[in-house]
C-alpha cells in the first residue's frame, strides 16, 4: 500500500514539473551595447518604449470626468459639471461658451472689460510667416455646399500681416468674394498698412496724396468738404482792395489760351483730376468776379444814361 501511493505522489510531481517547463529552453538576449562617444555620452538613435496599453490621447474620445478629475488638459464633454466654479461651458449640444456659463451663440467668447489702455483681444488668428506667401489668416463665410465646385460660394475677412518678397505687397486686412462657378476670388474693400489708405473694388492706389480710391463712382445724398484754412475760400474778391482784371485784358487772355485764368485745362483735369473742395473754391472766385464785373458795368450804364439826360435836356433848350 505504502509502494502504490508513493508511485501516485511521484507521477504527480512528475506531470506538473513538465507543464510548468518549456520544451524548448529560452534564448537569453543581452540587452544591445551602447556606442559611445569619445565624450561618453551614448551615440546614435536612442529607442523609447512604450508603456504596454498605452493608447495615443489625440485619439482617445473626450470621456464623461470623474468625481476626482485628474489636472490634464482635456476638453470633457461637460467641463461645467466636472468643475461648477468653470467659466468656460462645452456641452455635447447647445451652445459653447469661453469665458461665460451661458453662451447666447453656437461660441460666445466673453472677457471683463480689463485696462482702458489695452486692447481686449478675445480671438487671435496667426500663421506662420512664408517669404513666398501672402500670410493671410482668415476667416471664411461659405454656403457649405461642396457637391461640385461651381456650387461653392464664399467671403472671406483676412488680413495680409506680414508682407511678402514675391510681390511686395504692403500688410492689408481686406474682405474678398468668390462667386460660384468663379475661380477667382475678388478684393471688394481692402485698408492697407501704408498710410491707412482705403480701397474699393478694382482701383489703382499708386497715387500719394490721397485716403480713399473708390472704383467707378459714389453715390451719395450729401457731401461735405473741409477747408483748411481761409485762403483756400475766396470772399477777398468782394473786398475793395482786390485787383480786378480790366475786361479789356480778359477778353485777350480768353481768346488766347481758350479757357478762364486760373481754371485748369481739359488735358490737365485728364491727367490730375478734379480736387473738388479747390475747384468749388475756384468757380465761387469766378462768379464773385463776374458779379463785380456786372456792378462796374451797371455802374457805368447808370452814369452813361445820366449824362444821356443831361445832353437831351440841354438839347431841348
Amino acid at each position: 500500500m505504502k509502494k502504490f501511493t508513493f508511485i501516485i505522489l511521484a507521477c504527480y510531481v512528475i506531470n506538473a514539473h513538465s507543464q510548468s517547463t518549456p520544451t524548448t529552453a529560452p534564448i537569453l538576449q543581452q540587452p544591445p551595447t551602447k556606442k559611445t562617444t569619445s565624450a561618453g555620452k551614448p551615440a546614435g538613435t536612442i529607442r523609447t518604449a512604450k508603456k504596454p496599453g498605452a493608447v495615443s490621447s489625440s485619439k482617445t474620445p473626450a470621456t464623461y470626468p470623474v468625481t476626482k478629475a485628474p489636472l490634464r488638459n482635456i476638453v470633457y464633454q461637460y467641463v461645467d459639471t466636472a468643475y461648477p466654479n468653470s467659466e468656460n461651458h462645452f456641452p455635447i449640444n447647445g451652445n459653447a461658451g469661453i469665458g461665460t456659463n451661458t453662451p447666447q451663440a453656437a461660441l460666445e467668447i466673453k472677457r471683463n472689460a480689463g485696462d482702458t489702455r489695452k486692447k481686449n483681444v478675445l480671438l487671435q488668428l496667426s500663421n506662420i510667416w512664408s517669404p513666398n506667401g501672402q500670410n493671410e489668416p482668415s476667416i471664411m463665410f461659405s454656403n457649405g455646399d461642396n457637391s461640385s465646385p461651381a456650387n461653392v460660394s464664399y467671403w472671406t475677412i483676412g488680413a495680409r500681416v506680414s508682407g511678402d518678397k514675391t510681390l511686395n505687397t504692403p500688410q492689408t486686412f481686406k474682405i474678398s468674394y468668390k462667386a460660384a462657378g468663379s475661380g477667382v476670388e475678388q478684393e471688394f474693400f481692402s485698408v492697407d498698412s501704408y498710410q491707412g489708405r482705403v480701397k474699393i473694388g478694382d482701383v489703382s492706389t499708386n497715387f500719394d496724396g490721397y485716403k480713399l480710391y473708390v472704383e467707378e463712382g459714389i453715390l451719395t445724398e450729401k457731401v461735405k468738404v473741409a477747408v483748411k484754412n481761409s485762403e483756400d475760400w475766396f470772399d477777398n474778391v468782394l473786398n475793395h482792395n482786390y485787383h480786378l482784371m480790366p475786361l479789356s485784358q480778359l477778353g485777350k487772355y480768353i481768346y488766347s489760351n481758350h479757357h478762364l485764368p486760373e481754371v485748369p485745362t481739359t488735358d490737365e483735369v485728364m491727367k490730375n483730376g478734379v480736387d473738388l473742395g479747390k475747384m468749388n473754391a475756384l468757380l465761387l472766385k469766378k462768379v464773385e468776379e463776374l458779379t463785380r464785373y456786372m456792378v462796374e458795368l451797371r455802374k457805368d450804364l447808370d452814369d452813361t444814361k445820366k449824362e444821356l439826360e443831361s445832353i437831351k435836356k440841354a438839347n431841348k433848350k
